[in-house]
């Protein structure tokens, strides 16, 4: 087992915040909204600006990790967040080894799209599947199928990435015990670098 050095004490993680989603999922309480592709640029611009302005305050610090969440980051182009990490790096010291991760729903996503993440300097993918049961994903509002999340594992395999996580839900009103053990199995056949689990958590409205 090798052991891992303590990152700097001046050392820091960026959090760049995507707030667009295909749909709004109804158990969500994230701030993304839907419907506003007519504001993924000026989002866009606005995020570069921010970039430029908070640039100053950690002058001298160096960026170790980059995590690129939502809302669902993927309904961006490649292209989109391509301009917002090139800022980052313009203006922020990053580490040239940053872990550079990216959230993904298997339903906005494909070969294609994968393959320009790279191209921009994504090295890790986070992909919200949530359940790999059908009935699962009807009731949490998923745009995705149970065989997207298999195909999407596959597309970004042959895209390159060798890091990759994904997201599972469990303590859904009225999920059965076997039908979690059964998503946790297929979970683990997909072969993935890392499973992340939540517990639903329901909330007043």
């Amino acid at each position: 087992m090798t052991a891992m050095n303590p990152p700097a004490p001046d050392a820091f993680g960026l959090y760049l915040h995507v707030p667009f989603c295909a749909r709004k999922c109804p158990y969500c309480d994230f701030n993304t909204y839907a419907g506003l592709e007519d504001r993924f640029a000026a989002y866009v611009d606005a995020l570069c600006r921010e970039i430029v302005l908070r640039a100053p305050s950690v002058a001298g610090r160096t960026v170790t990790t980059v995590f690129i969440g939502g809302g669902t980051p993927t309904v961006l182009e490649p292209s989109q967040l391509g301009r917002v990490l090139t800022t980052a790096r313009e203006y922020l010291r990053i580490d040239p080894a940053a872990e550079v991760t990216c959230e993904a729903n298997p339903g906005t996503v494909d070969a294609a799209r994968f393959e320009g993440l790279r191209a921009i300097g994504v090295n890790r993918l986070s992909m919200g599947a949530q359940s790999l049961n059908a009935d699962d994903l009807a009731f949490l509002g998923r745009i995705h199928g149970v065989g997207d999340v298999a195909a999407a594992v596959a597309a970004a395999r042959a895209a390159g990435f060798d890091n990759l996580n994904v997201d599972f839900m469990f303590g859904l009103p009225g999920q059965p015990l076997a039908r979690w053990r059964d998503t946790l199995r297929r979970a683990l056949d997909l072969g993935t670098d890392h499973l992340s689990l939540y517990s639903l958590i329901v909330e007043p409205e």
